[in-house]
């Protein structure tokens, strides 16, 4: 059963609940747990915990600083991941107040780091269970991504010439190829403009390795939703295009096979549009923050996406 709390107060706190309020939350639906493993989400924006029932159970505990993040990932896992069954995880208590949700555990470790990441039986199982989520509600139409796209393009560029400047005074070696290299990145992103309509589908948004939870009889299952939004099918194929796909193309068609649609010349732009868009946010946050893992995340797309290192 799921329960929800409602939590009509407007108060959105800035800060992340302590894990004393989580659990003290948590004691008063399941009873005593004893928590046997925890870790941060990324930037420390989300923290989740694994904990044992008195009965033996086993749960996820996983709680967001913004509301946004949990307000996605429980409508997520109510309308759109019902889909997926037993692949996915089941709600067992959301609090919008301390914008926690609590979830069964999926038996079994995530692909990523084993030789499940580059297995295409996996990717093939991967590829069915996305066509699932796609096919959860019928597509809506929309012509708007490409707009989208390129206004949120053109704001993360506007960031890159407040880090490293424009390169139009030609004073900035690194400035100018910066520069030249968003000019080429941005002619991407402006065939977008011209795809009009495109079917928008319940897409993860976050589909790597990370969240391809494998048991030991090689099931493939999905957790983390909370990126979930509607958007262009492709926009699923993101992180494995740019990640475990980039030097095994048999991946990509193994899972293709699973999905069971071939992109279209359509497909690809639209890709290609995220791709530079989602490049440079990573470089420019990476830059900004003082996160190498995600500036050299944002380079490599870049540089695959162009064709050519630049610097």
């Amino acid at each position: 059963m799921s329960i929800t709390v409602d939590a009509r107060s407007s108060d959105a706190r800035a800060r992340l609940a302590s894990d004393a309020e989580v659990l003290d939350r948590v004691h008063r639906t399941l009873g005593p747990v004893d928590v046997v493993a925890e870790h941060w989400g990324a930037h420390k924006l989300s923290r989740v915990l694994h904990v044992v029932t008195r009965g033996g159970e086993q749960a996820v505990v996983k709680w967001h600083r913004d509301a946004a993040p949990h307000h996605r990932e429980t409508e997520a896992l109510q309308q759109y991941a019902v889909a997926l069954g037993g692949d996915a995880p089941r709600i067992v208590l959301s609090d919008p107040s301390l914008r926690l949700v609590t979830l069964s555990r999926l038996l079994g470790e995530p692909a990523a780091g084993t030789a499940h990441e580059r297995d295409p039986d996996i990717h093939m199982r991967a590829g069915d269970l996305v066509r699932r989520l796609h096919d959860a509600e019928p597509p809506r139409k929309h012509d708007r991504f490409g707009r989208h796209i390129a206004a949120e393009f053109e704001r993360w560029s506007r960031a890159a010439d407040a880090l490293w400047g424009d390169g139009l005074d030609g004073r900035d070696e690194r400035a100018e190829r910066l520069a030249a290299e968003r000019h080429l990145a941005r002619q991407h992103v402006a065939a977008a403009l011209d795809l009009g309509e495109l079917d928008h589908v319940p897409a993860h948004r976050r589909l790597t390795p990370q969240h391809w939870i494998i048991d030991p009889g090689g099931h493939v299952r999905f957790i983390d939703f909370a990126h979930l939004e509607f958007e262009p099918r492709i926009v699923d194929l993101l992180w494995l295009e740019y990640g475990p796909w980039r030097d095994e193309p048999w991946l990509r068609a193994a899972f293709l096979h699973g999905y069971g649609r071939t992109p279209t010349e359509r497909d690809e732009l639209a890709l290609r549009a995220v791709a530079a868009t989602r490049g440079l946010e990573l470089l420019v946050r990476g830059e900004a923050r003082g996160h190498t893992a995600e500036r050299a995340l944002g380079r490599a797309m870049l540089d695959r996406l162009l064709g050519a290192t630049l610097f």
